[in-house]
């Protein structure tokens, strides 16, 4: 099994073709159907089932697609480590984002890199907080900002900031509120929520149960896409931060109401791993990340305020 025939196996896994990974490759197709038929033999199993449409993984194939992951990764760790010994930060870094915070810092950490790291090529991979946490630990990604640090015991936490939360509503609810929301609210709302393993499932669960409170779930939905517009055609409210709606509350799609007395709030962390050597472009752009929260804390456009 060689690193050659790794990549070509992945590409040919992730595009569900040969054709096009010979395309992407720049590899001839019977090359990449020989290499793969090497790979099959020498392991002994079928990693790939030919259809019409293309091809897709067996077990056996997204098996060796997860551990192809982490080994090219630590090819390219590896590469780093020594050319790290001179010249500034280069090489790719990927980084975990979630779908709230995607929507307010994803762009400004690419621009923020490619200007003061322009030979860093950035991977930003959008997921939940719980997800992120566990592709840090098997090193599919270097960094990632993350809501639950208990997630995955033995990381690297460092806390960033506090989020406070929002009751978000359908525009079209014209009915006069006060400025602020408050968790006794719940009782009375048809709530879409994350799922239940989800940390901020959970937040808004202790803080209704810590109030008495029996929440009316009527949608679960792991998606802040679909979750604002099923708000926004009022099938029921939600919670998210600020940042997450802040373009719709402007458009008038979805109103938002900070809760207070008490507030709903979760503290937002930078997460990487004790255990995996850190290149000099992973440490770049963790440095860059903090600059980036450091100046939107500052700015004040977001329910953000200092990690305590």
């Amino acid at each position: 099994m060689t690193i050659k025939q790794l990549q070509y196996f992945l590409r040919i896994a992730e595009l569900k073709s040969f054709s096009k990974a010979a395309v992407y490759l720049h590899v001839a197709q019977p090359a990449l159907g020989l290499q793969v038929r090497k790979l099959e033999e020498e392991l002994g199993v079928k990693l790939l089932n030919r259809h019409s449409r293309g091809v897709t993984p067996t077990e056996a194939g997204l098996l060796l697609r997860d551990h192809a992951l982490v080994i090219l990764r630590q090819v390219e760790r590896a590469k780093l480590s020594v050319t790290d010994l001179s010249g500034p930060p280069r090489g790719k870094i990927a980084v975990g984002v979630t779908p709230t915070l995607n929507l307010v810092l994803a762009t400004q950490l690419v621009e923020r890199c490619r200007r003061d790291c322009p030979e860093v090529s950035l991977s930003i991979v959008d997921a939940m907080s719980e997800d992120l946490m566990e592709w840090v630990e098997n090193d599919r990604l270097d960094l990632a900002f993350s809501y639950n640090p208990s997630a995955v015991p033995g990381l690297i936490c460092e806390p960033l900031l506090t989020e406070d939360l929002c009751l978000i509503g359908p525009g079209t609810d014209k009915t006069e509120k006060p400025e602020t929301a408050r968790i006794d609210e719940l009782a009375h709302l048809p709530l879409i929520l994350t799922s239940a393993t989800s940390g901020l499932r959970a937040l808004v669960e202790d803080a209704a149960r810590a109030r008495n409170i029996d929440l009316n779930l009527s949608l679960e939905i792991d998606s802040v896409i679909a979750t604002k517009e099923m708000v926004a055609k009022n099938f029921g409210y939600t919670i998210l931060p600020l940042g997450a709606v802040r373009r719709e509350v402007e458009d008038g799609r979805l109103t938002a109401r900070r809760f207070a007395r008490p507030a709903l709030s979760r503290k937002m962390y930078l997460a990487y791993s004790a255990s995996h050597p850190s290149s000099n472009a992973a440490t770049a752009v963790r440095e860059v990340m903090r600059q980036v929260v450091r100046e939107n804390l500052a700015s004040g456009d977001w329910s953000w305020r200092p990690a305590p």
